[in-house]
C-alpha cells in the first residue's frame, strides 16, 4: 500500500503546470515562424545543425567512451537492467562512461531512436569504492529523463528556453521528478541523498556531510540573489532536492524548513528600482546626447553637424521651435553642405521639414554634390515632401554635379506619381 502510495507520488506536482505552459508557448511560437518561409528555414536550420553538432557529440561519446555491458563492468550492468525494467523501460538505454577530469555529472540524451546514458568517470568511479546503489541513483535519475519523454520532446520545448524563467522552471520540475524516480526504483532513499550530497562536495568527503546542517542552509543561506541563481538555473539547489526528496521518502522524520521570503522581495523590488533608475538615466542620456552635435559626428561620421540638424532628423518639433528661437541658423551647413532641411527630407520627417520651411528655410539650397531637398525627397520616393518642398518654391529644374533635375530621378525610378508632379 505504501508502495502504491509512492508510485503516485514520483510526478513532482508542477512539472505537467510547466509543461503545459513552455509547450503551448513553443508550438505559437513554431505556427507564428511557420506563417513565413524565413521562418520554415528558421526552424529547419535548427534542427539540422542541432541534429549535426548533436551527432558528432554522440559519434565521440560511442568510440571514445567504455560502453557498459555484460562484459564491461557486469555487476553495474545487470542492476541497471533490473532498474530499466522495473521503470518500465522498453530497451536498456545504451550506457556510457567517459573521462570527466574531476568533474561529478551525468546526462540521458537520444539520437535517431537510440537512448543512451552518459557517466561522467568521477561518479563511476564509486562503484569501486563499494557505492554503486548512489552510482546506481544517477543511472536511474537519467533512466526517469528518458521514461518521462523529457529528451524527446526538448527540441519541441526549444523556443520556450530562451524565455527568462519559464524554461528554466520546467527543466528544475523535471529534476525534481527524475530525483523521485530514482529513489524509488533503487529502493533506498539514503543512497538518494548520499548521492545529491556527493554532487555537492565530492566524492571523497560526502559520507562526512551532515545531512540535516546542509539541508538548514535552505534558511540560513538565503537572499534575492541566492534565489535568483537558482531561478536563472536548469536544476534546482542540491539542499532543496534532499529535502524535497525527505519530504517524500521520510516525511516523518523530516523537519519542517522554510526559506525567508522577506529579503527575496525586498531583493526584487530593490532591483526593480535600480533597473527602472538606471534604465531612466540612460535614455535621458541618450536623448541629451542626440541633442548634441557630438552625437552626429561620432555616430553618423559628419563634421559640422548642429542641434538643430538632429532635431530636425529625429522630428522633435518642440526643440526646432526652442532652437530657432534662440536665433539658430536654418542654412547652416555640415562638412557635406547638407542644412537642417536637408536631414529632415532624408530622414522623411515632414513636420521638421513643414516648420523649417515656414520659418524661412531655403528650399533650393544644394549641397557639395548639388543635391537638393527636392532630389532628397525624390530619392525616398516620398511624394508628399516632394509637394511640400514644391509648394514653398522649390525648383525641380535644378540640376546636380551629374548634370540630372529632380524629374530625372523620378523618371529614372519609374515613379508616376512624382514626374507628374514634377513636369518640366
Amino acid at each position: 500500500m505504501e508502495t502504491h502510495s509512492l508510485r503516485n507520488r514520483l510526478v513532482y506536482p508542477k512539472e505537467n503546470i510547466y509543461f503545459a505552459f513552455v509547450a503551448l508557448f513553443s508550438i505559437l511560437s513554431y505556427i507564428l515562424l511557420a506563417f513565413s518561409i524565413i521562418g520554415i528555414v528558421i526552424i529547419l536550420a535548427l534542427i539540422l545543425v542541432s541534429l549535426l553538432f548533436h551527432g558528432i557529440m554522440v559519434g565521440g561519446i560511442r568510440r571514445n567512451g567504455v560502453r557498459i555491458s555484460e562484459k564491461q563492468f557486469p555487476e553495474i550492468y545487470e542492476k541497471a537492467v533490473l532498474t530499466s525494467k522495473e521503470m518500465g523501460l522498453q530497451d536498456l538505454p545504451d550506457i556510457y562512461v567517459i573521462e570527466s577530469e574531476g568533474v561529478l555529472n551525468a546526462f540521458a540524451t537520444r539520437f535517431f531512436r537510440r537512448n543512451m546514458v552518459v557517466l561522467y568517470s568521477g561518479i563511476f568511479e564509486l562503484t569501486a569504492r563499494g557505492a554503486e546503489k548512489e552510482v546506481l541513483f544517477v543511472l536511474a535519475h537519467e533512466f526517469a529523463h528518458l521514461k518521462r519523454k523529457h529528451v524527446i520532446i526538448s527540441l519541441l520545448l526549444l523556443p520556450a528556453m530562451w524565455v527568462p524563467f519559464l524554461g528554466n522552471a520546467y527543466l528544475r520540475a523535471c529534476e525534481y521528478t527524475c530525483d523521485r524516480y530514482a529513489a524509488f526504483y533503487i529502493k533506498s532513499f539514503e543512497a538518494s541523498r548520499d548521492a545529491l550530497t556527493m554532487l555537492a562536495i565530492g566524492k571523497e568527503l560526502y559520507p562526512k556531510v551532515n545531512k540535516q546542517a546542509y539541508m538548514e542552509q535552505l534558511q540560513t543561506e538565503t537572499g534575492f540573489f541566492v534565489w535568483l541563481n537558482e531561478k536563472l538555473s536548469t536544476h534546482p539547489h542540491l539542499p532543496k532536492r534532499i529535502y524535497a526528496l525527505s519530504k517524500v521518502f521520510a516525511e516523518e522524520s523530516t523537519v519542517e524548513l522554510k526559506e525567508p521570503k522577506g529579503r527575496i522581495w525586498l531583493g526584487i523590488a530593490g532591483s526593480v528600482l535600480t533597473l527602472t533608475i538606471l534604465s531612466g538615466g540612460l535614455w535621458i542620456g541618450y536623448k541629451s546626447l542626440k541633442k548634441m552635435d557630438l552625437w552626429t559626428e561620432t555616430v553618423m561620421g559628419i563634421e559640422g553637424t548642429t542641434a538643430l540638424m538632429n532635431a530636425a532628423s529625429e522630428n522633435d518639433t518642440e526643440m526646432i521651435h526652442t532652437l530657432l528661437a534662440d536665433g539658430e541658423d536654418t542654412e547652416e551647413m555640415d562638412a557635406d553642405g547638407n542644412t537642417a532641411l536637408h536631414w529632415a527630407v532624408s530622414y522623411g520627417q515632414y513636420d521638421s521639414a513643414a516648420l523649417l520651411l515656414e520659418n524661412g528655410a531655403e528650399p533650393n539650397t544644394a549641397d557639395n554634390y548639388q543635391t537638393t531637398p527636392l532630389m532628397s525627397a525624390v530619392f525616398n520616393e516620398d511624394t508628399e515632401m516632394a509637394m511640400l518642398l514644391l509648394e514653398y518654391g522649390a525648383d525641380p529644374a535644378v540640376k546636380d554635379a551629374d548634370g540630372y533635375t529632380a524629374y530625372d530621378y523620378a523618371a529614372d525610378f519609374e515613379n508616376t506619381e512624382l514626374m507628374d508632379i514634377l513636369q518640366p
